[in-house]
């Protein structure tokens, strides 16, 4: 052993490690000197690499980590974390295609040609380039975190200081459940809240890892950046096949060890609660209703725009785009039954017993695997977040290149433009490091990213489908959305007069239910009921939390007669402007007020679209014939051939309004193929088959 680690799992990790360095200098050479290679493999990529570069993509190991947590606090349906992109699976059928017949390479050339502005081009990439370093903070904090949990310090190890750190959260635990029982004297209370602060803080914690995140956080983005900087997007595709299967393999491999160990489905039902395995949240403090993911998953969609021209337009066809999308998005939707199951498993095994939720995958790891597997595991993990970031970072890459250098200095060639974009994908993923340490609740900083998506997403959307569209009115919306999304909901918590204004700390009322569930394990144990199963009914509640601010706290009371508060965390500016219409949010649950914030995000960046377009000079004539040409036109492989259709269409708009479903209007829409139809039904019926396996799931052994 050496750091926790069998000298056998260092083998598996430093020889998959070596791989990847391998398959990033074979295909230096392929990658060339030219942008189009670099970026998007001279758009050469058939379904079957298009389908892997997708789920590569789309996969990470944080979502794998971050889903168990919230089953781990949420039940099954904490599956909602990252599978409410389930619903919109079918609507890849049409924006694989979309973002393949736009022929751009990086992701501002819609804003530069399509709105005729630099200045949106390079204020998307400028947003994108924030948005990476952020979001892949994210990924390196769940990713290390996981690694900790493996690579534990055995007790004899600990220093003075750790001894004292895990004592101190044994105590805290047993405070706990001191206090679910009722039976917490007031004299402990005053212990039991400094306790909880410092947890809070960091500062005491239950395990001890040799692992020093530092160190770990600049060997992962390290490799990812080399093999990623030497072969461009031919070396991330082709890492992704090895990486995919890798996935599968830590979807899976937890099950069925921790089903034994549970004595199957019948033991799992055994010790958890039955509300546990409900789909959607029915009770006080449930974060997932199904209104919240109804909402969440219309937040989704919009920001999940078809605006992924580096990736997406790889692809040699229409026809491999479409196949290649939907193909990598389906099996990404079937490891998450995996994820949700090692979540519920995670649950019987070590409910109460984690000092972060987070830690579940790399503790199941160390605990029910052997040597030798834990190092595939440790590698799979490692593969499923450098695969999402290998091909992101390319159009990370690509953004910079096109949209902020080129257009500032015309004149740089080709070969300085690749060696520019390697240098943003080594800075782009070593200043994820410094927001690493900045983020702690996972599901508060997933919420965060989706709203941000609403100030680009709209446009993006209605851009493909309603010709009116003006370069004024997405400056004015996009400007104004991050007025409301980005700068007062973090400048209102830095000015501390406005943080413990009294009108922006009031809190909801809460909300108590009684429920019928059926006794668990633990319910027998501490006398609540005789027997596994015997129904009982508990009392839940929902306590009070801010409105206005993601937390508020009291402080002391100066002589009032209520206690004063401090709002902390972000504003919810959106919310605020609600509750200027006389709209009493004091009763909506925590849920509830989520959904409402995020039903603004969704409709005010469209009124503004809509409205100021209306009042505004439209695009020029001949811009929009290239652009709707470009739609409307099915990608070939042959550059030539597709190159002269796109020609025809532009010369002569009449077949472009022959293939339009509201023809003679703005309105872009296209008539249905035959094969669009068949195609989209499909998706709907697998989208049905997978909330099926769920709710089967729900009702397996019990």
């Amino acid at each position: 052993m050496f750091l926790g680690l069998h000298y056998l799992d260092w083998a598996i990790l430093v020889l998959y490690l070596g791989t990847l360095i391998w398959i990033g200098r074979r295909t230096e050479r392929r990658a060339g000197r030219s942008t189009e290679q670099f970026f998007q493999a001279g758009r050469s990529f058939g379904r079957w690499i298009m389908g892997f570069l997708n789920f590569g993509n789309m996969v990470s190991a944080d979502q794998a980590a971050g889903v168990t947590r919230e089953i781990y606090r949420q039940g099954l349906q904490g599956v909602w974390f990252q599978n409410l992109v389930l619903f919109i699976t079918p609507f890849y059928w049409f924006t694989s295609v979309l973002q393949r017949r736009a022929r751009y390479l990086a992701p501002g050339d819609i804003y530069e040609h399509r709105f005729e502005s630099k200045f949106l081009s390079g204020l998307f990439a400028v947003y994108l380039l924030v948005a990476a370093i952020y979001g892949s903070s994210i990924g390196y904090l769940i990713t290390g975190k996981t690694m900790q949990a493996v690579m534990l310090k055995p007790s004899a190890e600990y220093t003075q200081a750790e001894r004292s750190s895990v004592a101190q959260f044994q105590e805290l635990r047993s405070l706990e459940a001191e206090v679910s029982r009722g039976m917490l004297p007031d004299s402990l209370k005053p212990r039991l809240a400094s306790l909880e602060e410092s947890e809070q803080s960091g500062k005491i914690t239950g395990t001890i890892s040799y692992l020093n995140l530092v160190t770990f956080y600049l060997i992962y983005g390290g490799v990812t950046a080399a093999y990623v900087i030497m072969g461009g997007l031919f070396a991330a595709a082709f890492t992704d096949v090895l990486q995919g299967g890798m996935v599968l393999f830590l979807s899976t491999v937890l099950i069925p060890v921790g089903l034994s160990r549970l004595g199957g489905f019948s033991g799992l039902h055994a010790r958890i609660s039955s509300e546990m395995f409900q789909l959607f949240g029915t009770s006080a403090g449930s974060e997932y209703t199904w209104w919240f993911v109804a909402i969440m998953t219309l937040v989704n969609l919009i920001g999940l725009a078809p605006r992924s021209f580096t990736l997406g337009g790889a692809a040699r066809d229409d026809h491999a785009a479409r196949s290649g999308m939907v193909g990598g998005a389906f099996l990404k939707r079937f490891v998450m039954i995996g994820w949700a199951l090692t979540g519920l498993i995670a649950v019987a095994l070590y409910a109460g017993k984690l000092s972060d939720a987070t830690y579940i995958w790399g503790t199941m790891t160390q605990d029910v695997l052997g040597a030798g597997f834990v190092g595939l595991m440790l590698a799979s993990v490692l593969a499923a977040n450098m695969a999402s970031k290998a091909s992101s970072s390319l159009e990370w890459s690509a953004a910079f290149t096109k949209n902020i250098l080129v257009p500032l200095r015309p004149q740089t060639s080709e070969r300085m433009q690749v060696l520019a974009g390697r240098i943003v994908i080594f800075i782009v993923l070593m200043g994820g490091i410094a927001f690493a340490y900045s983020t702690d609740d996972i599901f508060v900083a997933f919420k965060y990213v989706l709203s941000i998506g609403t100030i680009i997403g709209p446009s993006l959307w209605l851009v493909y489908y309603w010709r009116r569209l003006s370069t004024k009115a997405v400056i004015v919306q996009m400007l104004l959305s991050i007025f409301v999304t980005v700068i007062v909901p973090n400048v209102v918590p830095a000015i501390s007069t406005l943080k413990s204004l009294p009108s922006l700390t009031i809190v909801t009322n809460g909300r108590e239910q009684t429920k019928n569930i059926s006794a668990t394990l633990a319910d027998v144990k501490s006398g609540a009921a005789q027997k596994v199963g015997q129904p009982i009914t508990k009392v839940l509640r929902e306590e009070p939390v801010g409105i206005y601010f993601e937390r508020v706290t009291p402080t002391e009371m100066h002589g009032h007669a209520t206690p004063s508060r401090v709002g902390e965390g972000q504003f919810r500016f959106q919310l605020w402007l609600i509750g200027l219409t006389g709209i009493d949010l004091r009763d909506f649950s925590s849920a509830g007020l989520s959904a409402l914030s995020f039903s603004f995000d969704i409709v005010f960046p469209f009124v503004i679209l809509f409205l100021v377009s209306m009042v505004s000079r439209p695009n020029s004539g001949r811009v929009l014939r290239e652009f709707y040409a470009r739609v409307h036109t099915p990608a070939l492989a042959d550059a030539h051939e597709d190159h002269m259709e796109v020609q025809k269409r532009i010369e002569d708009p009449l077949l472009i309004e022959r293939d339009k479903l509201f023809p003679g209007t703005d309105w872009e829409f296209s008539k249905w193929s035959k094969r669009d139809a068949i195609g989209f039904a499909l998706c709907w019926a697998g989208v049905a088959a997978i909330v099926c396996i769920y709710l089967a799931i729900g009702h397996l052994g019990s």
